[in-house]
């Protein structure tokens, strides 16, 4: 990253590309005609690959094709953001377009990677094959430089060179000594050659090539090009991150939620404590994303937002839709009424299975919450203090209770998870529930994040006599 952002920072005006100049907004990016169904918009009839997608979705599909150097895709909870992303690069690979694809994290790759591999897509996917799923590594360049014609050669290179390695010991003089010597020298230059080629020549003959945002910077994508650069999780990256794999082309589209969490940045003195000249424009932060910067420069005109989602009942999406997506969202018809007790199994009909959203107000005396130099957070992590970190014990009970309640009514331990804001109370939980319901997810609100289970419990912790819920009073916190 330090890299890119000194090479950006020795950029001439001469070398800014049009690309570039819309990235900075030294200039507008080209509009988008209004209506994307209008013949005369030069797009024509799309030949989807994916029937199921909704009508959302192929505007922003279309929307993104139309953009010559930046499209958004905001993609709320559940809308079917990468669904999206997978039919966009199909889109691209019938127009001949070479692309690089990238995520901020492994797992948001490889999650492209294993939806474009039933389409038999020529693709290569970059990254150490300890980092990457099964799943993936019959794409990953490790497995096919081993597996393609090229490397067969390779191999026959690396068999010489052990054959003359065992024959210096045969060797009865000096003199044909130094001459293996020779050979094995000229034969490691040749492995190294052929070995590089092989490489090379798998990256070239890849139409999309997938790699983490800092993996697009390796020697493998070294004076490589392409026609798109696609960031998914983009809400979710570093804005120096993208920057990496920008350079090498000449248009991105960037899919994400700039309402859901932004990257965690632990630097303490990132946004409050340096002046506003160090923080950029506008005050600006680490925590400011390509994906905001952009929206803020440019406005909504460089984004399409999917509004159906597929992931929740009408109930529960209507607090964020209303609250963050100025009530756009709209639920499918297979989840917008469906209950637990709709469950493909026996379902037991009971208060906490026939709602689809609970409160339970832990307002009062009997559930105060905890600090870290409280006995309660020594006790769950061995005398460990956890700085600010909060908990609440009784509200730990309380979760108990309900978790008990749902397997009771015929769920599974797996079916459910149990999220939190605080470590402190993430220890505690784990101590009380992962003995009795074994299966059970346990994590905390950012870690859980674009994750998806039958139940979700909340435990919120917060209640003291000052009213104060601390970074809870960010929205974003709650969304996902």
């Amino acid at each position: 990253m330090n890299q890119i952002m000194t090479k950006l920072q020795k950029y001439t005006e001469a070398e800014y590309t049009a690309f570039i100049r819309v990235l900075f907004g030294l200039s507008s990016p080209t509009p988008v005609p209004n209506n994307l169904h209008d013949p005369d918009c030069g797009l024509g009839d799309i030949d989807f690959t994916d029937p199921s997608l909704n009508d959302s979705q192929k505007e922003a599909i279309k929307f993104a094709i139309l953009s010559r150097e930046v499209a958004l895709i905001h993609g709320p909870p559940g809308t079917g953001k990468t669904h999206t992303l997978v039919e966009l690069i199909l889109q691209f690979l019938k127009q001949n377009l070479r692309l690089l694809v990238c995520g901020p994290s492994n797992i948001s790759v490889d999650n492209i990677v294993e939806r474009l591999a039933p389409h038999k897509v020529p693709m290569i996917r970059l990254g150490h094959p300890a980092r990457l799923l099964p799943s993936v590594l019959n794409h990953s360049l490790d497995v096919l430089t081993q597996s393609s014609e090229a490397a067969a050669i390779v191999r026959d290179v690396r068999k010489e060179m052990d054959d003359k390695q065992a024959s210096v010991r045969k060797a009865r003089s000096g003199k044909e000594r130094r001459a293996i010597y020779g050979d094995l020298k000229d034969l490691r230059r040749e492995y190294r050659e052929r070995e590089k080629m092989c490489v090379r020549n798998l990256v070239r003959g890849s139409r999309v090539v997938l790699t983490t945002l800092h993996g697009a910077g390796g020697h493998q994508l070294r004076d490589e090009r392409f026609d798109v650069v696609i960031v998914d999780e983009a809400s979710q990256a570093l804005e120096s991150q993208c920057w990496v794999a920008l350079l090498s082309a000449k248009k991105a589209v960037l899919a994400g939620d700039h309402l859901q969490l932004p990257p965690t940045i632990k630097s303490l003195n990132s946004k409050l404590k340096a002046p506003a000249k160090e923080r950029g424009a506008g005050g600006a932060s680490l925590e400011t994303t390509l994906f905001d910067r952009l929206l803020d420069l440019h406005g909504p005109s460089i984004k399409k937002m999917l509004t159906t989602q597929y992931r929740m009942h009408e109930r529960i999406m209507e607090f964020p839709s209303k609250e963050l997506y100025e009530s756009q969202l709209v639920a499918a018809e297979a989840v917008k009424a469906c209950l637990l007790t709709d469950l493909p199994r026996e379902i037991k009909q009971t208060d906490d299975t026939i709602e689809p959203l609970v409160f339970w107000d832990t307002q009062g005396g009997e559930f105060l919450e905890k600090t870290e130099n409280e006995e309660v957070t020594k006790k769950a992590r061995g005398g460990t203090l956890l700085g600010e970190s909060k908990s609440n014990e009784m509200e730990v009970a309380l979760v108990k209770l309900h978790v008990g309640n749902l397997v009771g009514a015929g769920l599974t331990p797996e079916d459910i998870a149990v999220v939190t804001p605080y470590n402190a109370q993430l220890a505690l939980l784990a101590e009380a529930l992962k003995e009795p319901f074994p299966g059970i997810e346990l994590g905390s609100v950012d870690g859980f994040q674009g994750r998806e289970k039958e139940a979700v419990i909340v435990s919120l912790v917060r209640s003291n006599p000052e009213h104060e819920v601390g970074f809870l009073g960010e929205k974003r916190r709650l969304n996902g």
